[in-house]
């Protein structure tokens, strides 16, 4: 009697537990070491009670049916035609160049294709969607969406894929809406905006969408974009005819002006703007959470920012936190955690266990119980620097990496062979110097709207001297160690993936799609595509063979990509014939060029686009003719075509009103691009006035952006405007020196799009 009442005792226990986990009262977040905590925890665990069962996967072995090719998001095929012996026989079979079917699609390519029954289904940028043939590459339909006009005043424009499930494709779109089409033709079937069950939930307010939906069990699964510009992150179900099937979303911050976001809804962020993880056994969902805002302004939400940059378990069917862990509390250089998050059993100390991972964009990886959330391993470095001091107003510092750094969007796969989680990191560096004046700035603003807090430019600038590279490195999930490493040329975007016969796969910003042996690291293969690559490989059998899809082209945001919109399919005895590489500019600094300048001219958060400021009468209140202290065009903007400016036009006169405008000639006339002048009153921009107007550059040739104010511009009140041809680099030339505008320094942190 005695025994059987203390198995009741513990039975009784264990329910409470789990009801507490369940109920969210048990969340927390933790601190640790690299040291395992063992945990009491169930490696498998019943489905909840009053939920359905869902079958752990409806897709093939031959098919690639999600993002990540598993609900688990482990990115490993069971394939195993193509192995280590006959790798080298890999050739390229087909190659679908989206631009060149469609010229209105934007070069650049982020896309991972799924494939279902043989077909792939793979996004553009603009939110374009084609089916094709997995076998012969015949294009079968495709889905060109109506707000293309509108898209091209979006500064992000990648979408990284859809979902399949209910015999329809599932995308989310720019301007934050969930289209549904028919698989077999491409027709919409519905167009619903995310609006409608999520309150503010719009592009006006800040939000956007590039991540692919999951669909598991009928059920949709959306995030959204938007971290960057003050929104409040959230995680959404729908069924598949887009109804809600949650009763509202999980929102992963608290409302504008409670806890945390006290200073208003320009404080926010922690969206969740990578596709989740689902674990079969438990029909538990796993989300990851952006950077809060605004992103490197910590001054304005002081603390920890509670669920940013984090990894949250929720409930399938009902959204409730069950637990939540953050990987960096009080973020302030952008390190969100937007990895997708892995779930699998792996072995630590002889024991089993139910377990997911995570690496972040500071570049450290982490692992927990999948039912519990107990750390398991934490804090392990994936980089070769790792250095971040605190930011100081007025003050400039170097981190490493920057906030494209260590682990962006770029997704990992475990190999359940080794038991490796296999990343491919980004080693990057940038300096930032946060604003004395940020809070000031943030008072006028609203959501949407959001100083970020620096003075170098909206991400910061690369060293001098410094070039951002990559690598790939293995972590023996069982001790928690890093088992192998090496280094690629440029910086790793697109993730990677594993296959049964013991081979990884991963694209680099060079153009090359390597494959690796996954206990070693030896480089096995290498095929020269032509194009940077930003996307991870996808891999299928179609009629008894095996392929290797991969999107390339790249991001403007890192290593000078977002050059072509392709895909490109591999088989054995494909065409062998490698593309020539592309063109990095700069490999490294050459002589005579600089690094970009701390003022006048960098990146902005949007992609193709560039923040100029002109400065009339530069420290001068009796109002030198002047712009940025330069005369007679000698301060030249060098800016390729099709890119933007945003120009923030000040008049520090104290005497005189001015304005200026771009045109073929100094104090000529007409404009000569819309937009391309100073908004507001005929007399111009009144003394110590500030105006702002953006254009872009459509049209090569040289152009004089110049005071329109009478006599000003002969007197020398212009600079000289050079539109390059579309693949040239940014420069500005100041004083005799040419600064090159990186490009790779920034890209957002995530949450905005950017980083992505």
């Amino acid at each position: 009697m005695g025994r059987r009442l203390g198995l009741w005792i513990i039975l009784a226990a264990g329910i409470v537990f789990v009801a507490l986990l369940a109920t969210g009262v048990l969340s927390k977040s933790t601190g640790g070491n690299s040291k395992a905590i063992p945990t009491a925890a169930q490696t498998i665990v019943t489905t909840p009670e009053g939920s359905p069962a869902l079958a752990d996967n409806p897709f093939g072995p031959d098919d690639w049916g999600t993002y990540g090719g598993s609900f688990d998001e482990t990115r490993h095929s069971t394939l195993t035609q193509i192995n280590q012996q006959n790798v080298g026989e890999l050739g390229r079979v087909f190659a679908i160049n989206f631009h060149q079917l469609d010229r209105a699609i934007p070069e650049g390519q982020e896309s991972f294709p799924i494939v279902v029954n043989g077909i792939i289904y793979v996004t553009t940028s603009n939110d374009y969607v084609f089916a094709i043939d997995g076998g012969s590459g015949h294009v079968l339909w495709q889905y060109r969406p109506s707000s293309t006009g509108v898209y091209s005043d979006y500064g992000v424009n990648t979408n990284r894929g859809v979902a399949y499930c209910d015999g329809k494709v599932f995308l989310l779109t720019l301007d934050m809406h969930i289209v549904s089409l028919d698989a077999s033709n491409g027709n919409v079937v519905q167009d619903v905006p995310i609006s409608n069950a999520v309150p503010g939930a719009t592009a006006a307010l800040g939000y956007s969408e590039t991540a692919a939906p999951i669909c598991y069990g009928n059920i949709l699964l959306i995030g959204a974009s938007g971290s960057d510009y003050g929104v409040r992150g959230f995680v959404m179900a729908y069924h598949t005819d887009l109804t809600p099937a949650w009763s509202s979303p999980y929102w992963t911050i608290p409302p504008a002006d409670e806890g945390w976001r006290a200073a208003g809804s320009v404080v926010g962020g922690g969206t969740s703007w990578n596709p989740a993880t689902i674990d079969p056994e438990t029909n538990m969902v796993y989300i990851t959470t952006s950077n809060p805002s605004p992103i490197f302004d910590p001054q304005a939400r002081p603390g920890p920012d509670p669920r940013t940059d984090a990894v949250v378990a929720l409930n399938l069917f009902t959204g409730r936190q069950i637990w939540w862990q953050q990987q960096l509390a009080g973020d302030q250089w952008g390190y969100s955690t937007s990895q997708p998050v892995l779930v699998f059993n792996t072995v630590i100390g002889g024991r089993r266990e139910r377990v997911v991972s995570v690496g972040t964009k500071e570049g450290e990886w982490f692992m927990y119980n999948a039912l519990t959330g107990a750390p398991v391993w934490q804090h392990v470095n994936l980089l070769n620097q790792n250095e971040h001091p605190a930011l100081k107003p007025g003050q400039s510092v170097t981190v490493y990496p920057s906030s494209l750094g260590g682990l962006n969007y770029s997704p990992s796969s475990y190999d359940p062979g080794t038991r490796y989680v296999i990343n491919s990191e980004a080693e990057t560096a940038v300096t930032l110097q946060e604003k004395t004046n940020a809070a000031a700035l943030n008072k006028a603003k609203v959501q949407g709207d959001v100083d970020n807090g620096l003075a170098n430019g909206s991400f910061g600038t690369t060293p001098i001297g410094w070039h951002n590279y990559g690598s790939v490195s293995a972590i023996n999930t069982s001790t928690g160690a890093v088992a192998w490493k090496f280094i690629t040329a440029e910086p790793g975007r697109g993730g990677v993936t594993t296959t049964a016969s013991g081979l990884g796969f991963a694209g680099g910003g060079n153009g090359d799609l390597q494959a690796f042996d996954t206990k070693t690291g030896n480089v096995l293969w290498t095929f020269q595509t032509g194009y940077q690559i930003a996307a991870g490989p996808t891999i299928y059998e179609v009629h008894g063979v095996e392929y290797v899809a991969i999107a390339i082209g790249g991001t403007a945001t890192s290593s000078y990509g977002g050059t072509a919109s392709i895909l490109d399919v591999f088989a054995l005895h494909g065409n062998a014939n490698q593309s020539p590489a592309p063109q990095l500019r700069p490999r490294g600094l050459a002589p005579g060029v600089y690094d970009q300048p701390l003022e006048f001219l960098s990146t902005a958060p949007a992609s193709h686009t560039l923040e100029l400021t002109a400065v009339a009468s530069l420290n001068d209140a009796a109002g030198d003719p002047d712009i940025d202290g330069t005369k007679k065009g000698s301060m030249i903007v060098r800016v390729p075509s099709g890119w933007t400016l945003d120009v923030t036009f000040a008049n520090q006169s104290s005497r005189n009103a001015d304005s200026v405008a771009v045109t073929s000639r100094p104090g000529g006339s007409p404009v000569a691009f819309s937009g391309a002048a100073t908004p507001g009153p005929a007399n111009g921009v009144p003394a110590s006035g500030v105006a702002y107007f953006h254009f872009k550059a459509s049209r090569s040739g040289d152009y004089a952006l110049s005071s329109t104010a009478p006599g000003r511009a002969t007197a020398g009140e212009w600079i000289r405007l050079e539109v390059m041809p579309s693949n040239a680099v940014p420069e500005l030339v100041l004083d005799g020196k040419t600064y090159v505008v990186s490009i790779t320094s920034g890209g957002g942190g995530g949450g905005g799009g950017l980083g992505q």
